[in-house]
């Protein structure tokens, strides 16, 4: 029982952690998109000449719901990246499970 509460109480705060922390998330270039950015002039995030790997990638964009820390088809950022943190947690945690309870019920068949 201590085991059951110990992980809803993991997961909740989980959740509000992903929610709040992602709030935080830097719109400023990451590593590696800053080394992708040698050598273009770049203005308001756009770039505007120069010569840089991200001018041939920049029509092959994914983008997608979840592009640039938020949900593309939600109007408010804020909420768009609080539900954003959140759903990413919830997949991540969904896909774990399904992943391990699949590995133990493999083990199972084994014994």
């Amino acid at each position: 029982m201590k085991t059951k509460r110990f992980w809803i109480a993991s997961v909740i705060v989980t959740l509000i952690l992903a929610g709040f922390v992602s709030l935080f998330a830097s719109a400023s270039p990451d590593g590696l998109e800053s080394v992708l950015l040698t050598g273009c002039e770049t203005a308001d995030g756009e770039i505007t000449g120069g010569a840089c790997v991200l001018q041939a990638a920049g029509d092959h964009e994914i983008g997608g719901v979840f592009a640039d820390y938020g949900m593309s088809f939600l109007d408010n950022e804020i909420l768009g990246a609080s539900l954003a943190g959140i759903l990413g947690v919830v997949l991540t945690l969904v896909l774990a499970t399904g992943f391990f309870w699949l590995l133990a019920r493999g083990r199972k068949r084994e014994a």
